[in-house]
């Protein structure tokens, strides 16, 4: 069950795969960072029609939301081509990865709906709307510690029949890379054949004798 600072998991079923929000523009750019640590985050497609400079914390926090939303977007098309390739192709998995990029997208736009609610009740006060540094986006909290500790954020996921703890490296790049190109993986080829070989020729050396 998710808890109270989380968004409600999404059960997509048969939804497409890679749903966007459309063109975008501007609208969820962050810029880089300041001094201060403090980055300015746009709310409208165009820019400087209506910003705000977050402060550290949530500068920091955005900024890790949108490289898993963007992360997730690119892993779209590696399900995709897994699909139509039928090349190590895990629809369960598939399935998971679009949840978890729909889950992302709705808690990215919650963070900017939330930051103009608080910009329109006072509490970010502006135009040059500035956040204070005491103002903590308190629904990102879960987010954050869970993705700090390789935890799914897929409830179904942190809680596996099978009772084993899911494994952290299904969070982590390295593990869930894109589908290799042709050029890519001829290249790891010749390492393991000729690996191989060199095993093979032993082998044979040791049963002709001298």
């Amino acid at each position: 069950m998710a808890t109270l600072d989380d968004l409600p998991w999404p059960e997509l079923g048969n939804v497409s795969r890679g749903a966007t929000r459309g063109n975008q523009g501007q609208k969820g750019v962050l810029g880089p960072p300041d001094s201060e640590g403090r980055c300015v985050l746009q709310l409208r497609v165009q820019p400087g029609v209506l910003a705000v400079r977050l402060n550290h914390k949530a500068s920091d926090w955005y900024r890790i939301l949108d490289g898993e939303v963007n992360r997730a977007l690119k892993l779209t098309k590696t399900y995709w081509r897994k699909a139509r390739r039928r090349q190590d192709y895990d629809a369960r998995a598939d399935q998971d990865h679009m949840e978890l990029h729909e889950w992302l997208q709705q808690l990215k736009d919650k963070t900017m709906s939330h930051l103009e609610l608080l910009m329109q009740k006072g509490d970010i006060q502006g135009p040059p709307y500035m956040m204070p540094g005491d103002i903590e986006i308190t629904f990102l909290r879960k987010f954050i510690e869970r993705q700090a500790n390789g935890i799914p954020h897929n409830p179904r996921l942190r809680n596996p029949i099978s009772g084993h703890p899911y494994p952290r490296d299904h969070l982590n790049d390295d593990s869930i890379t894109p589908e290799p190109s042709d050029a890519s993986f001829a290249e790891h080829q010749p390492m393991h054949g000729n690996t191989t070989f060199l095993h093979l020729t032993i082998h044979w050396m040791r049963l002709i004798p001298p």
